[in-house]
């Protein structure tokens, strides 16, 4: 021993300003070790700007002066307070931070204290452990060397939850006011936790948390009984207000989150995510996403995913419908989900696919938080494929979609320049309404139908989906285009029209039906009944109720030959008339066939042209084949429909009536069972039963078959004695 004094004192210096003061009340120097023995002591440090007054005491220490360490191997206490009054009470604040170890060293040179040994620390929101600490005084950072752990007690800025902090390290800089928890990194509150490599917490000039920064490979996760959440970025950053609650959340660079519970699971991709939140409540508010955003959900069997540059949702908080206060904590509730920038939806099931697009999107939620309603604006398109069916296309300005209690749409409605396609058919209309379950598109507001045979307008038009079911309602209109497949529309020249109140049908089976004063004109061939039927397949159609067909005749009659030299008792007769021919037929029914040009009329026809007039208890009509028609020569001026020169197309070539027939030409009357006639020629020919002609003069001629031109009025009587013709002329004075 050297030396013993009751006081020791060493003050630290920087450009003349103290840095730190070391005091002990004892002190013993050993003259061979080269050390003294401190007692009781005291090491305060402040700070290069003064502002700082901690201290560290211990029972003991050894002191080099050679090296300058101070050597502490029992129990330290330190206490890291700042020498300014805190905050507006003026009270000091100190022991802001108490921290308990041993085996300290400490550098009068370097400022620095080290240990290796356990540190247990306490502040006002919790308390901590570590292994092993650095104290740096000229640098002003204390580093925690190993396993750290932060346990904060429970309050209403951790939302009445406990927080729990772990690391590797943590290294506390007063200069830069930044706390950092190293590798690994983690913070749990409650069910919830943000792992990283680094988290970063920058401090304001009080030293209150305002800024939080998770970088390397940061992950968030959440799990609780409704679900497990995982979100992933390049970073995270967290922004408090002064008072401690959260402001705002970050997640930037390869932002990836994950929700999966027993319902379904959601995941969601962008380059950057911000969270707005609540203020005192850290309960989300809004959510913006930006840079080639997908979020997809799934439910089941059905998925839902949608794809956009930039994406807002909204929440409200508070218990939902059924909830009470006691059962769960407050959570947000979705409200809505837009997108600020042009965006795809699509949703699939187990045999359906629906794709929706369009400039923006605004989805409206229900307050359990399901998917009410979706609405797109500016330009929209819907595109499902059901099965094994052609994909459906419908385009419009704006979208309205009604969605069900189980997440599956219930109903379409758009409007404005709405285009319906599936393969060949096309639709369009002001709106169209779409139901899910019953598979109908209701189209109004000037629809028009359109396919590669033909095309339909209506006020309104009713289309099933999936049985091609069709219903158009007034002012029907429809025209086939002439082709192979619309051969049973082939009465006249060009495309066929038809008319009517309603039109039913099926566009699969190619059945329809026209309803209310229907009307069909094809060129010159005109066809007018209560109710119009069409068979595509069959090349059949049929008409029923008061019909009245107009066709007209192939060709003028041509002349018979040669006639016998009158004889005395013939008289001269009238001309018979001149120009086109056209024969209004009435009937019940009538029942036409495309692919051989017959149509069967009955019960009870009549049938009238310039030519003459039948009545019977049914007709059958014969149109010639289109190639067969004639056709105006090229000087010679087109024909106008029902004036002119005969029309291109089908045209009455022959006529067969049977049953009760009775024939009108002129002054002369004829009956028979069966009266067939020929347009070529001009000829009448009656037959069965007995056959009788009676003229206007009483004169009667029968005969086993009678035939009578009409260009010059002559008749041919068949009396079946021996083969024996006699022919009858009779020219009128």
């Amino acid at each position: 021993m050297q030396q013993q004094s009751a006081e020791f004192s060493y003050v630290g210096t920087d450009q003349g300003r103290a840095l730190f003061t070391i005091r002990a009340s004892h002190a013993t120097q050993y003259k061979d070790q080269n050390r003294a023995l401190l007692q009781d002591v005291w090491i305060t440090l402040y700070g290069h700007d003064g502002s700082r007054n901690d201290n560290i005491h211990t029972r003991e220490c050894n002191y080099e002066p050679a090296s300058g360490n101070v050597v502490c191997e029992g129990d330290v206490k330190i206490d890291l307070a700042s020498a300014a009054p805190a905050g507006d009470s003026g009270k000091s604040a100190d022991k802001t931070l108490q921290v308990t170890t041993r085996n300290l060293s400490f550098n009068r040179e370097s400022g620095d204290a080290t240990t290796s040994a356990p540190v247990q620390f306490r502040f006002p929101q919790g308390e901590g452990h570590s292994d092993g600490m650095i104290y740096s005084s000229q640098k002003e950072i204390v580093r925690l060397s190993h396993n750290v752990q932060l346990d904060l007690a429970a309050s209403e800025r951790s939302g009445g939850l406990p927080v729990t902090a772990t690391g590797g390290n943590m290294e506390i800089s007063r200069n830069d006011r930044m706390v950092e928890l190293g590798a690994p990194a983690n913070v749990r509150q409650g069910n919830r936790a943000i792992s990283a490599d680094k988290i970063s917490i920058e401090l304001d000039a009080e030293f209150r948390a305002r800024r939080a920064i998770a970088t390397g490979h940061p992950q968030v996760t959440s799990d609780d009984p409704r679900g497990k959440s995982t979100a992933t970025a390049t970073q995270f950053d967290l922004f408090l207000n002064q008072d401690g609650w959260i402001e705002r959340i970050v997640a930037d660079g390869n932002v990836e989150g994950s929700r999966e519970a027993a319902r379904g699971a959601d995941h969601l991709t962008a380059a950057n995510v911000v969270l707005n939140m609540t203020p005192q409540h850290n309960l989300v508010r809004e959510i913006t996403a930006t840079g080639n955003v997908k979020a997809n959900s799934r439910m089941g069997a059905e998925s839902r995913s949608i794809e956009t540059e930039s994406l807002l949702a909204t929440f409200t908080s508070g218990e939902r419908p059924g909830q009470h206060s006691d059962q769960h904590e407050d959570q947000p509730v979705i409200q809505t989900v837009s997108t600020l920038a042009p965006g795809t939806i699509e949703t699939k099931s187990a045999d359906e696919t629906t794709t929706l697009h369009a400039r923006r999107f605004v989805a409206q939620f229900a307050p359990t938080g399901r998917l009410d309603t979706l609405l797109g604006h500016g330009g929209a398109t819907v595109s499902r494929k059901i099965g094994g069916a052609p994909p459906q296309v419908i385009k419009a300005a704006e979208l309205a979609a009604k969605f069900s209690p189980d997440g599956e749409w219930q109903q379409l409605d758009e409007t404005g320049d709405v285009h319906f396609q599936q393969a060949d058919r096309q639709a369009s209309a002001d709106r169209a309404n779409i139901v899910r379950s019953t598979e109908v598109i209701l189209l109004d507001g000037s629809p028009i139908l359109t396919d590669s045979m033909s095309r339909t307008t209506a006020t309104s038009v009713a289309i099933n989906q999936k049985s091609g079911d069709i219903r158009a309602s007034g002012g029907v209109l429809s025209t086939y285009f002439p082709s192979a497949q619309n051969s049973a529309m082939s009465l006249g020249s060009g495309p066929g029209h038809i008319s009517a109140a309603t039109l039913t049908g099926s566009t699969t089976s190619g059945h329809v039906t026209y309803l209310g004063h229907a009307r069909l004109w094809q060129g010159d061939s005109v066809l007018e009944a209560n109710q119009i039927e069409i068979w595509r397949d069959e090349k059949k159609l049929q008409a029923a109720g008061n019909v009245v067909a107009n066709f007209p005749q192939a060709a003028p009659p041509a002349q018979p030959p040669a006639n016998p030299p009158p004889g005395p008792s013939s008289k001269a007769i009238s001309t018979p008339p001149s120009g086109p021919t056209l024969w209004q037929i009435r009937a019940p029914t009538l029942t036409y066939w495309g692919d051989t040009g017959k149509a069967h009329l009955e019960p009870g026809v009549t049938a009238d042209s310039q030519q003459g007039s039948m009545q019977s208890r049914t007709l059958d009509v014969f149109l010639t084949p289109a190639a067969a028609s004639a056709k105006p020569s090229s000087a010679a001026k087109p024909a106008q429909p029902g004036a002119g020169g005969p029309s291109e197309g089908r045209q009455l070539d022959h006529a067969l009536a049977l049953g009760g027939v009775t024939v009108r030409q002129a002054d002369r009357r004829g009956t028979a069972n069966q009266a067939e006639y020929t347009a070529s020629d001009g000829k009448f020919v009656l037959s069965g039963g007995q056959p009788t002609i009676i003229d206007a003069s009483s004169d009667t001629t029968t005969g086993h078959s009678l035939t009578f031109f009409v260009a010059n009025d002559t008749i041919l009587i068949d009396s079946q004695d021996g083969s024996r013709t006699l022919t009858k002329h009779r020219v009128e004075k």
